[in-house]
């Protein structure tokens, strides 16, 4: 059952877009995933060794923030003084990348002198990862997918069913999988490989992208990333307005009230979601 629960999970994140399952309607217009948002101490060096790393990426800059694009979303620097914090004590656990050929990918990256948190490790029959180490101490997995495109970002919540019900009600994700009754549901025992803490997980989508919901991997609190090396993530919303103003009324902390979103006359807020998550919602027309 173990094998067969991997197997499931990043079946969902690989998964064609979805619908959003029954009895999870909201008034929340469908978000798309925007950008990531890093602390670094060099970001000319960060961005280099993404653009050198995943051939669907190029360097470019929004809101005069210094950015990788890949698609249709973003990653955006600030540059800070001194080394981020890059401990997995905050709800963003890493993103990344797929790959069709990860054999060869490995290799390939191994070659060019990208160093491995964790080495090439299959998951159940076929699937296999790798977790890169990244400028500032972020983690950046590969994974196989039927595209390279970037494809997840990867959460850690005290409920992760709790956390993507959440995501789903508030703003507006999909998930292909109905998940009946309470949504508190205690932790399974470590399994291999790694020996993570995978159920219950979840999965919600915004657009093509997933997030990946697990239990949290310590017993300590979860805490906000913002000032971490991932510092939060963002969705994109055409009147943020709209969407702000529904939040306050379920409830929603506001972290950031509407504000101008860098230097190019756009707009932005920031709420705080399931585990003390920073999200921000940017105003895209």
């Amino acid at each position: 059952m173990t094998k067969l629960f991997s197997i499931m999970w990043l079946a969902c994140a690989l998964a064609l877009p979805v619908s959003p399952p029954r009895g999870f309607q909201s008034a929340a217009a469908a978000a798309g995933f925007h950008h990531l948002h890093l602390n670094s101490v060099d970001p000319s060096k960060a961005i280099a060794f993404y653009t050198s790393t995943f051939d669907v990426t190029r360097r470019t800059s929004l809101a005069g923030f210094d950015a990788v694009k890949s698609e249709s979303m973003y990653l955006l620097f600030n540059r800070v003084a001194r080394a981020p914090d890059a401990s997995l004590d905050s709800p963003i656990w890493h993103f990344g990348w797929g790959s069709t050929a990860m054999e060869a990918d490995y290799e390939r990256l191994s070659a060019k002198g990208v160093s491995f948190a964790t080495p090439l490790t299959k998951l159940g029959s076929s699937l296999l990862f790798a977790y890169m180490k990244a400028p500032d101490g972020v983690l950046v997995e590969i994974n196989t997918s039927a595209s390279r495109a970037f494809i997840h970002a990867h959460l850690f919540s005290d409920a992760p069913i709790c956390a993507a019900r959440w995501y789903q009600k508030h703003l507006g994700a999909a998930s292909r999988v109905v998940q009946e009754g309470s949504c508190e549901v205690p932790f399974a025992p470590p399994t291999e490989p790694l020996g993570v803490i995978r159920s219950p997980s979840a999965t919600v989508r915004f657009g093509d992208i997933s997030l990946i919901i697990y239990p949290k991997q310590k017993q300590t609190p979860l805490v906000s990333p913002r000032g971490r090396a991932v510092d939060h993530i963002a969705l994109s919303y055409p009147d943020i307005s709209v969407e702000l103003a529904r939040l306050k009324q379920e409830g929603i902390k506001v972290l950031e009230e509407i504000r101008p979103f860098g230097k190019e006359g756009g707009r932005s807020a920031m709420i705080e979601g399931p585990d003390h998550i920073a999200i921000e919602l940017v105003e895209v027309k």
